[in-house]
């Protein structure tokens, strides 16, 4: 419903980063339980604050067989973000609707919504999107 997602965006944007508590994992976690009803799995703070073990648990999380990549991206889809494909770093959740923005969070800026294109050009990062294989 367009009002939650409203209210989901005024109540988190500009919130501040934080390694442990308020990361990217964090805030995709968050919009796909709250906006799409998808659950991602816990994931231990340590793993997320050590950016070779982030890569790795993005890549080989059992969790990850259950999203299937897509060739571009839907209201929805989650976004890893990274400079190599296979070893992603960062990620967010795109919205369609909105404008179609990654919702994302990092220590820069706290929670925002910025452009595919502008992201992936600003960070020099490959963008990989995900859905879950069945909906």
């Amino acid at each position: 419903m367009i009002s939650d997602r409203i209210a989901f965006l005024r109540r988190w944007r500009g919130t501040p980063y934080d390694k442990a508590e308020r990361n990217c994992w964090w805030l995709a976690t968050l919009a796909q339980a709250e906006l799409f009803g998808r659950a991602l799995p816990a994931v231990d703070p340590a793993l997320v604050a050590d950016i070779r073990a982030r890569a790795e648990t993005m890549a080989t999380h059992p969790a990850r067989a259950e999203w299937r990549e897509i060739p571009t991206p839907e209201d929805g889809a989650l976004v890893l973000m990274g400079k190599v494909a296979g070893a992603e770093t960062h990620c967010g959740v795109y919205l369609a609707q909105d404008g179609g923005l990654i919702l994302h969070t990092d220590e820069r800026h706290g929670v925002v919504l910025d452009p595919p294109l502008e992201l992936a050009a600003a960070r020099r990062w490959r963008l990989t999107y995900l859905i879950p294989k069945v909906q």
